[in-house]
């Protein structure tokens, strides 16, 4: 299962290199409460082991995390983390990060969106659940 997981993972944030630059929409602004990042995110994606899943991604003001699969048959899968700024990425630590146990991402929230970008140029768009 958790290879599966992986491989989602790496569709939704994968590791970024030290070089990379965030792709924020003020990069002036200071990280924090103006980037408007705290709150639940969600993403709909296609997993191996678990078919299809709703993913949420619940960043709160004090640095916990807490990833959430929702399975299409009703079940949840709970994964408690941390997430953090450090220089001009957004790193989220946890076990649903395996197998490093960590993610750093370009990250940028626009018109409500958060797009979350790996090393390669892949792209994620996290909507606020409301």
């Amino acid at each position: 299962m958790r290879l599966g997981l992986l491989v989602l993972v790496s569709l939704l944030i994968a590791g970024c290199n030290e070089q990379s630059k965030p792709i924020v929409s003020d990069p002036a602004a200071p990280p924090g409460a103006e980037t408007g990042l705290h709150g639940v995110w969600t993403t709909h994606g296609v997993d191996e082991t678990l078919g299809e899943v709703d993913v949420e991604m619940m960043l709160e003001e004090d640095g916990r995390l807490s990833m959430v699969l929702i399975l299409s048959s009703g079940g949840r899968r709970s994964f408690p983390g941390s997430w953090a700024f450090e220089g001009d990425e957004l790193v989220l630590s946890g076990v649903y990060f395996s197998p490093d146990g960590e993610s750093r991402v370009r990250w940028q929230v626009k018109d409500g969106v958060l797009v979350l970008e790996d090393a390669s140029g892949r792209q994620q768009e996290w909507q606020r659940k409301k």
